[in-house]
């Protein structure tokens, strides 16, 4: 399934928070005793999220390019130059899959992603009060986003399968993983 899900970021490779919608930040929250919007708008609901024309697993490398070309790319570039224009303006394949894309066959995680901390840990509270807006953007967008471009199902903590932040990210550490965190999904 890793590999599978590896291959889905033929135009995004981003995604964050360990834990699921349900428990993620909210869209406008505290950080720091300021008000810290997400900066996108309403358009960018479950209902616009690219889809496979078919079963991700059942694409070839033909097809998943043809629709990540098509669909995923344009809709991702539209979501990150929401986000943040200037950062963003030279949004293609190259952003989520790094230089060496071509290389590397788009393989996910891309190793020239910024690596993440596993859940629970000093590094990953850290990232999550450093850049709180990015964080609320990649959980609140980019996961659900991204999860439903290629067919993912969500991440599970247990079972350690699904679409989380390992499928975009490298990891900065797994083995400091606290025993409390039951080894969850690294997150920002």
């Amino acid at each position: 399934m890793r590999r599978e899900l590896g291959w889905f970021v033929l135009g995004l490779g981003l995604a964050c928070s360990g834990a699921e919608e349900a428990s993620g930040p909210s869209e406008a929250s505290s950080a720091g005793g300021e008000q810290v919007q997400s900066g996108l708008t309403e358009s960018a609901g479950t209902e616009e999220y690219p889809t496979p024309p078919m079963p991700w697993a059942e694409m070839s490398t033909e097809q998943r390019g043809r629709y990540m070309a098509e669909a995923v790319l344009p809709y991702f570039r539209g979501l990150f130059q929401e986000y943040d224009p200037e950062r963003y303006a030279d949004f293609g394949c190259a952003t989520c899959h790094g230089a060496a894309m071509h290389e590397r066959a788009f393989a996910m995680p891309n190793p020239e992603l910024m690596p993440l901390h596993p859940s629970g840990t000093d590094e990953q509270r850290r990232m999550v009060e450093e850049h709180p807006r990015m964080v609320r953007f990649m959980f609140s967008h980019v996961v659900p986003a991204a999860r439903a471009a290629v067919d993912g199902a969500p991440y599970d903590p247990e079972t350690r399968q699904g679409f989380g932040c390992f499928s975009c990210h490298p990891s900065a550490s797994v083995s400091a993983v606290p025993a409390a965190a039951g080894g969850a999904e690294p997150a920002p």
